[in-house]
């Protein structure tokens, strides 16, 4: 039977599962080209170059329910505006479910992308239309470079009390190099440390006692747009450190 046939209360019902039942999305966030001649005191204008879930593109009536219940839910992101005669596109972002891409590495990469002041993940923290500080899933690239030299990720990470899921993003020169998969995994510990330390700072501050909440870490590789996760027990003899770092638990990490 086809679905234009059945009643309208149950067709919308069907694009609503749709919506809400289509496996968590690789939502990246990106800067659109623009006159980058502005200081560090501006957010660049920015956009999601990620397909919209399914039920946005199957017909007229789906795209009206998705926008409808995605609304209802907090899943449309508007970022304000930083710069006179630009404007960002919203964009839709399950922050419950779908995983929220930083792309700071590589030709799509524009200026101030890694700003802790009006970055991409800083711009993200002041959107409307959602709640961003309950991001459970982020996919961070630059790995290396943030967990021993650049702090600036970890500044704004503190911002999102209740993120689950890091996905570290593998660099393709690394398969073949042991000493650069040791300092990978090393750099990430190093990042979930921080971001541990951080939750732990603001519950003492807040005369809290400190609970962990549930927290996984996975390593992945870009594949046409869709992650491809590398398994753990594949990267836990990477270090002498196994995974046992990967938690927000009381323990700490093996350095």
């Amino acid at each position: 039977m086809a679905i234009s046939l059945l009643p309208k209360e149950l067709r919308l019902q069907i694009w609503a599962n749709v919506y809400f039942n289509e496996p968590p999305r690789l939502v990246a966030l990106e800067t659109k080209p623009h006159d980058e001649g502005h200081d560090e005191q501006h957010f660049c204008p920015r956009y999601c170059p990620s397909s919209a879930p399914i039920a946005v593109n199957l017909c007229r009536e789906s795209r009206t329910e998705a926008l409808y219940q995605a609304t209802k839910a907090n899943h449309i992101v508007h970022l304000p505006t930083g710069l006179a005669g630009t404007s960002c596109d919203d964009f839709y972002f399950r922050v419950d479910t779908d995983i929220l891409l930083l792309q700071l590495h590589g030709p799509r990469v524009k200026h101030y992308d890694d700003s802790p002041e009006v970055g991409l993940l800083a711009h993200f923290l002041l959107a409307t239309g959602c709640h961003p500080t309950k991001l459970r899933n982020i996919a961070i690239t630059k790995v290396i470079l943030h967990g021993f030299r650049d702090g600036s990720l970890s500044n704004v990470l503190r911002s999102f009390p209740n993120i689950s899921r890091m996905v570290m993003m593998l660099t393709e020169n690394i398969w073949d190099n042991d000493a650069q998969k040791e300092l990978f995994v090393r750099a990430a510990a190093r990042i979930v440390r921080m971001y541990k330390l951080d939750l732990m700072n603001h519950a003492r501050t807040s005369g809290e006692i400190y609970k962990a909440h549930p927290f996984d870490v996975d390593f992945a590789t870009l594949r046409c747009g869709h992650l491809d996760i590398v398994p753990k027990d594949v990267w836990r003899d990477w270090s002498d450190g196994g995974d046992e770092w990967a938690t927000l638990d009381n323990s700490e990490p093996f350095w």
